[in-house]
């Protein structure tokens, strides 16, 4: 373990918040897969996983709980896989995990990796994965190279990689000078359905060719983003609200920023916020319509000056020393009453498009795809999210509904222009039947 890193760790302000804010029915949890060629060696993965920790200092921890915040504590255990269980995204506890604040596990051909937000966004869970992989493939006798785009378990710890760069990007400023009424939110349209009996979400994935995904978007002159985003409106329009003679209502969905992208960082913490794109629905929004709001919100929303005002309103509540000061069982209270950014009146649901994920081309003939996704929950009762590994993307739908019409459509849209997919499912609504 890097000398530089402490055997407590603080959380950065969004970690600490998303411990305030989860509840026995909720977590912010995501799931990083890898389908592979060959099933995989339970023994070599949990080897790989013991020595792949060691080079992640920000991971190798476990959640404590203190009298004013939670916060990290070195892990001096050590990770073990486990084998996967029907249910998508279970909740993560020192009970499941070992202490940790991740899950890796497996099943037949496939490796998840399970993140608590709290540890990491999906940019720094995509590096270990690809470290672990590395790892993994190395201890099987692959002949595999790194290509300079793995953080290889023999490469030295760097500690930006754990820094919190929320502090290191925050400028201070007056309270009145914060943009925080807009950081409210509006009253949004919630996704109706019957939710399923038992745990677990239901998980649907959509591959496609990214070659000619990527030329279809071309036609509409977007991006892959701003595609699946309008798409993903319309199908909700068509499948959940137009059927029910249901009033304009206002889609919002939750679009999380790599602020990597804007801000020189390298940190593998959380290093990410959100984009609010609201639509107000109509019968006659269009692709090409909606693909340009959703550029015009984005390209505001990732404005330097923006997102600076975003990072100091957000780590301004850390800093502010009657909140400091207060125990944590009533910051929890606060929180839970507040919901000041992420309340569930607030939201429609979560999209998030991690975009291309970079792999050694060594690792071709042993990586087939990959999906990510998101947890869903009450609040967000659909996520919709989208990864492109090698020439296949997957778009991802996780649901807490057991009704599967806005996929459907969504599919429909995509086999009407010309797109040749194949679809995977949990079949967690059949199973919720039975």
């Amino acid at each position: 373990m890097a000398k530089r890193f402490s055997r407590w760790l603080r959380l950065d302000n969004s970690a600490k918040i998303f411990p305030l804010m989860a509840n026995k029915n909720t977590q912010n949890l995501f799931c990083l897969t890898f389908r592979l060629y060959e099933e995989v060696n339970a023994a070599a993965l949990n080897e790989a996983l013991v020595k792949t920790v060691r080079r992640f200092p920000s991971f190798n921890v476990k959640l404590k709980t203190g009298v004013f915040w939670n916060y990290f504590e070195e892990h001096t255990g050590k990770p073990r896989v486990y084998e996967a269980k029907p249910v998508v995204m279970r909740r993560i506890s020192s009970r499941n995990c070992n202490g940790f604040a991740f899950r890796i596990s497996y099943f037949g051909k496939n490796i998840y990796g399970e993140f608590f937000h709290a540890v990491t966004d999906g940019a720094g869970a995509a590096e270990f994965m690809k470290s672990l992989l590395f790892t993994y493939f190395t201890m099987l006798g692959e002949n595999v190279d790194g290509e300079q785009k793995i953080m290889t378990v023999n490469s030295p710890s760097n500690p930006d990689e754990y820094e919190d760069s929320f502090l290191t990007y925050y400028k201070k400023k007056k309270l009145s000078q914060l943009p925080i009424d807009s950081l409210k939110g509006q009253t949004a349209y919630k996704i109706a359905g019957a939710e399923f009996e038992n745990a677990g979400n239901g998980e649907i994935n959509v591959y496609a060719k990214a070659k000619d995904f990527v030329a279809v978007c071309k036609k509409y002159g977007c991006t892959v983003t701003e595609m699946i985003g309008a798409l993903f409106i319309l199908s909700l329009y068509e499948t959940k609200i137009k059927p029910r003679n249901l009033p304009s209502q206002n889609i919002q969905l939750f679009v999380p920023i790599n602020l990597r992208r804007i801000f020189p960082s390298v940190t593998l913490r959380n290093f990410s916020l959100f984009s609010r794109i609201g639509v107000m629905t109509s019968d006659d929004m269009t692709v090409e319509g909606l693909t340009a709001h959703i550029h015009e919100k984005l390209v505001r929303d990732t404005r330097k000056d923006v997102l600076e005002d975003k990072i100091s309103t957000t780590v301004y509540a850390e800093k502010f020393l009657p909140l400091r000061l207060t125990p944590l069982f009533i910051k929890r209270f606060i929180f839970n009453i507040s919901n000041l950014f992420f309340g569930k009146n607030k939201k429609t649901a979560t999209f998030s498009s991690v975009g291309i994920l970079s792999l050694p081309e060594s690792f071709r003939p042993l990586v087939k795809d990959a999906n990510y996704a998101i947890a869903a929950n009450d609040k967000s009762p659909i996520t919709v999210t989208a990864v492109t590994v090698f020439d296949t993307i997957c778009i991802n739908f996780t649901r807490s509904i057991t009704d599967t019409e806005t996929e459907k459509r969504f599919v429909k849209y995509l086999t009407d222009a010309g797109l040749d997919i194949s679809v995977s499912s949990n079949y967690w609504e059949v199973d919720n039947a039975l």
